[in-house]
């Protein structure tokens, strides 16, 4: 029977124990039969070990019995280590990705409520701009014609020299008693055209005042 026993797969060693145990004691046979059973019924990640262990291969039950344990307590624990470490690499990742996940979910979420709502500027294509302002208008400036009493030389007319000389008018306006230096036609006209337009009038109030030719 005991040729026969062997360690199942997946099983610790103690289930294989209590079953060797309980067929030794009622055959009775010595110890070094029954510690080569034993090693013959322990699985390769057990026999490996004992075959290779530095104090060489145990030749009584007792200490085959003993080192057995020892590895398979070894072999367990480091199993569930390895177990352990996969569970917490799994539970990493699994994170990552819930993080991941809801990063894409919230960039999505937001692209969406642009699109349904969108600026203002956007959704009234229809809009116009602010109208411009409307530059002012500058205030006429009278305009004094002189054409009418002007010869073809630039001169004032006889008639028109000799009128303002009579009645005491202006020789620019012919309209008002006083000089030439204070009219304001010849003051508005100057400060609204510029310099060149002074020359222009100041030139044509000297020519007035100077004897018609004949």
């Amino acid at each position: 029977m005991l040729d026969n026993l062997h360690m199942k797969p997946g099983n610790k060693i103690s289930t294989y124990n209590v079953d060797f145990m309980h067929y030794a004691s009622q055959l009775g046979w010595g110890n070094s039969v029954l510690c080569h059973c034993y090693y013959q019924g322990l699985p390769n990640w057990i026999q490996d070990p004992i075959s290779t262990w530095e104090q060489g291969k145990p030749t009584s039950f007792q200490d085959m019995y003993a080192l057995a344990m020892t590895i398979d307590h070894c072999y367990w624990e480091r199993d569930h280590e390895r177990h352990r470490a996969r569970q917490v690499e799994k539970e990493v990742l699994e994170s990552h990705s819930q993080k991941q996940g809801k990063a894409s979910t919230s960039g999505s979420g937001t692209a969406s409520q642009s699109k349904a709502n969108p600026s203002p500027v956007a959704s009234n294509p229809s809009s116009k701009p602010p109208p411009s302002p409307t530059p002012k208008k500058q205030p006429n400036t009278p305009q004094v014609n002189l054409s009418s009493k002007l010869a073809s030389n630039g001169k004032l007319t006889s008639d028109e020299h000799k009128k303002c000389l009579e009645n005491n008018l202006c020789l620019y306006c012919s309209t008002g008693d006083y000089k030439l230096d204070s009219c304001p036609k010849k003051q508005t006209m100057v400060s609204s055209k510029g310099r060149g337009t002074s020359a222009t009038a100041d030139t044509l109030a000297a020519a007035s005042e100077k004897p018609l030719e004949k």
